[in-house]
């Protein structure tokens, strides 16, 4: 669900950074307002919920090429504690 994530640092061999987003106008502007370190740092994408194709084409717009995917990401979620999104993961932590 869309919701506050607190940063925390974990070591995990992730290959490269990934974030997990909603289409929800809480991960919209997180999207818009860190688009451009997320591409910096050759982030991906998960769009975990997403309830029409508008929704889907008002992440792409937003995101200006940068990848992301239509995912499930219940595994990722349970295994790494998280219940809310939009959350960046990368090998150093998690951050908001």
């Amino acid at each position: 669900t869309p919701g506050r994530v607190g940063s925390r640092t974990m070591t995990r061999p992730f290959a490269r950074p990934y974030f997990l987003i909603g289409s929800d106008a809480f991960s919209r502007k997180w999207l818009a307002t860190h688009r451009d370190r997320l591409a910096e740092i050759g982030a991906v994408g998960m769009l975990v919920e997403a309830r029409t194709l508008d929704d889907l084409q008002a992440i792409a717009e937003i995101a200006k090429g940068l990848p992301i995917l239509p995912a499930s990401a219940n595994d990722i979620a349970e295994a790494l504690d998280l219940s809310h999104y939009p959350v960046l993961i990368t090998r150093d932590g998690l951050e908001q």
